[in-house]
């Protein structure tokens, strides 16, 4: 098992809020994560729509694990998500893809699309490392 794969079973296998919120990590490479979340009756908000904190948690989850893609150990610092369209049902994918990596930060941006491709939201972000292993 290579390190991308290793950290996609430990973040599949570790993040119990992404798993609630019906988040899979599907691919790890050291520039881009794929994940999708499955839409369900507790990912709606009372308007009927995806809630945004799902859109929120699954660009987060992607970026944790491009930025762990290193095999160190990382925390948000900061982020900043754009709604731009709204989903109600079905299989949203968000493709992680890293920006920038320093000695002590990373930075990642995210596209979230809908099953026909439209694009539901735009989310970009700092981690900060903080550590060496990301298993501790």
């Amino acid at each position: 098992m290579d390190h991308c794969d290793e950290v996609l079973a430990y973040t599949n296998q570790n993040n119990a809020y992404m798993l609630h919120s019906g988040i899979t990590v599907c691919s790890v490479s050291p520039d881009r994560v794929v994940a999708q979340a499955v839409i369900g009756p507790n990912s709606r908000n009372a308007g009927g729509g995806v809630h945004g904190g799902v859109y929120f948690t699954l660009a987060d989850a992607a970026s944790g694990a491009l930025c762990r893609a290193d095999g160190r150990k990382y925390v948000t610092e900061c982020a900043d998500i754009r709604f731009l369209k709204g989903a109600k049902e079905g299989v949203i994918t968000a493709v992680a893809t890293l920006l920038r990596r320093g000695r002590r930060s990373c930075v990642v941006q995210v596209d979230i699309t809908d099953e026909a491709g439209a694009r539901l939201a735009l989310f970009t972000a700092n981690f900060a490392c903080v550590g060496d292993d990301y298993r501790k």
